[in-house]
């Protein structure tokens, strides 16, 4: 018997093994918390384009729609409905049971079937200015670090000039909910792609890093809208765009007019915190996740805490965020506002999910936007800068 020797004193094999286990559960928790963080971290940065169809549309009559009734399909409000090979507008919902919805929509192109594969989308168009809008564009490149990115241009009369950024792993599509009140502020408009997007250069790491880099391309587009006879701009992010544009706020405010942000993440912290937190994640694997992700991607995150830079704010904010946010942490966001100096962000909080402020109510979103920018026209950079 090796359990005990003589007098009841543990025999070397056992005390080996009581010194073995533990090491070995230590050692396998450890392996197990990195391999998360590092999925983690590939997961927080990485790129991706195009979306999943989500459901079967189950009939279509006339100008009516039938989909399966969940949260995305009965919300009230403006949404586009997409399917392989095309593309709707959903208006209200007209009818349903407790398993179906009926809406009215408008084809923008292609026809549905019963038994399509459909998702909805909250960007609502997904072609170009024109055709989409009615307004003219015209198709530009603005140099950059990493080589040429292109644009859509729509000009105005004003010399006042709205760089328009979008989110994370998103396109130029997200900005055009806005672009018809831009446009009839008269300020012109530059909806730009930046590193990594579709069509675009990539980065060297070909990573999306939540905005600690890719603030330098709007630091370019802002030089070509100068360079193109812009007396200033007004930046307008989305998401991670919002976050983008503080960031370069923070490096130059010399031009900049305006900033609108919309659904902005001003903290990664926070926002990684809330999607690990949907994920079970305990926080201590969170935390350690989090560092693995600024050892390997090289990303200070504490940098992207825009709180930070709150006090010193000199530039008119129009701040719009959701209460039902289910991607981003909207308390940094309030806490920004209440850190700015008094009068310098105007804030608009809607019922809805992460930027869909202007789909659940179009009017008051862009009677806001409208109201903001209107000021700007005539205010001097040194006005807005002090």
């Amino acid at each position: 018997m090796d359990r005990a020797g003589a007098g009841g004193v543990p025999s070397p094999a056992v005390r080996k093994t009581v010194v073995i286990v533990p090491l070995v559960v230590l050692l396998v928790s450890c392996v197990s918390v990195v391999s998360i963080g590092w999925y983690f971290s590939s997961v927080a940065t990485s790129v991706e384009h195009g979306r999943a169809y989500r459901f079967t549309i189950r009939g279509v009559s006339g100008d009516t729609v039938t989909l399966p009734r969940d949260a995305t399909t009965s919300r009230p409000g403006v949404w586009g409905l997409i399917w392989p090979g095309g593309r709707a507008v959903l208006g209200p919902v007209v009818g349903g049971d407790a398993r179906t919805v009926q809406r009215r929509f408008s084809v923008v192109f292609g026809r549905p079937a019963p038994g399509s594969r459909a998702v909805i989308d909250h960007w609502v168009y997904g072609r170009d200015p024109r055709r989409d809008l009615g307004l003219e564009f015209r198709d530009v490149v603005y140099p950059s670090s990493l080589g040429p990115m292109p644009a859509w241009f729509l000009p105005g009369r004003s010399s006042v000039w709205v760089i328009a950024v979008h989110g994370r792993n998103a396109s130029r599509f997200e900005t055009f909910r806005a672009l018809k009140a831009v446009h009839a502020s008269g300020m012109p408009v530059l909806s730009i792609s930046y590193r990594n997007d579709v069509g675009a250069p990539r980065s060297p790491d070909h990573r999306n890093l939540m905005g600690y880099t890719e603030w330098r391309d709007i630091t370019s587009a802002i030089a070509y809208a100068r360079g193109h006879g812009a007396s200033g701009v007004v930046l307008y992010g989305y998401s991670m765009g919002g976050g983008m544009v503080v960031n370069a706020v923070r490096h130059d405010a010399s031009f900049v007019r305006g900033l609108v942000l919309d659904s902005p993440v001003l903290d990664w912290n926070a926002t990684l915190d809330k999607q690990a937190g949907q994920r079970s994640l305990p926080s201590f694997v969170t935390a350690a996740a989090k560092r693995i992700l600024a050892w390997r991607m090289g990303i200070d995150l504490s940098s992207l805490d825009a709180r930070t830079y709150a006090p010193r704010l000199r530039t008119p904010t129009l701040l719009f965020t959701t209460d039902e946010d289910a991607l981003v942490d909207n308390r940094p966001s309030y806490e920004f506002a209440r850190l700015a100096p008094r009068g310098m962000v105007t804030h608009i909080s809607a019922h809805a999910d992460h930027t869909d402020a202007w789909n659940v109510d179009p009017v008051r979103y862009e009677k806001a936007l409208s109201g903001f920018l209107g000021p700007l026209l005539s205010a001097r950079p040194e006005e807005s800068f002090p």
